[in-house]
């Protein structure tokens, strides 16, 4: 017997761990009062608009209850148009003011951006004075680490092609050879006149 009482204890142990981690892993992002914590007027309709789309899991009413109520119903219209219909259920409240307590329902539905309203049965929402019932929308957290953003890619340095400067090779010049030839022709007409001299004289 003992041991079945430890056993139930332990399960609900775990179960409520279980549901704390749940919750926690849902983020607010969204509140039509601005993250209001005043007091309240009374109202049973509620207007706000979403700038964006949003994923949500849980819709959220912050809600006076009656003694014993734990259920309660919540219609959401979207552009004028009936978009959700469900039953909230009674949920976390302040720890000071036992009947305000959390209506909660995990509707797990994508709310596009646009004009939202609601309605409930009975006059019992907070009202911000001045403002609009209070919704609270929450999206799941995301566990995986959020993305690294890659650092842009450095281009390689470019490296000029060499410059090739177009040398002009000096040009050969002959001269050497012409100064040669002519040196020589010089030197055998030289000779001939001398011999032709030379036997001139001897006659």
């Amino acid at each position: 017997m003992t041991k079945l009482v430890v056993a139930a204890l332990l399960l609900i142990i775990f179960f409520f761990r279980f549901a704390g981690s749940a919750a926690a892993a849902d983020k607010l992002v969204f509140d039509s009062t601005n993250h209001y914590l005043g007091a309240c007027q009374l109202t049973n309709t509620s207007e706000w608009e979403l700038p964006q789309a949003l994923a949500v899991t849980t819709f959220e009413v912050w809600y006076n209850w009656e003694a014993g109520e734990t259920d309660l119903p919540v219609t959401v219209y979207y552009n004028g148009e009936e978009f959700a219909k469900f039953v909230a259920t009674r949920a976390s409240c302040d720890p000071y003011q036992k009947k305000w307590c959390n209506a909660d329902f995990a509707i797990n539905k994508s709310f596009p951006a646009g004009k939202y309203s609601t309605k409930i049965s009975n006059s019992r929402q907070c009202l911000k004075p001045g403002g609009t019932g209070a919704i609270r929308l929450y999206e799941a957290e995301s566990l995986l680490p959020p993305p690294v953003a890659t650092p842009p890619a450095i281009p390689a340095a470019v490296t000029p092609p060499p410059v090739v400067k177009e040398t002009t090779a000096a040009p050969v010049c002959p001269c050497n050879n012409t100064i040669a030839l002519t040196a020589v022709a010089s030197s055998l007409l030289s000779a001939s006149l001398v011999f032709v001299l030379l036997k001139i004289i001897k006659h």
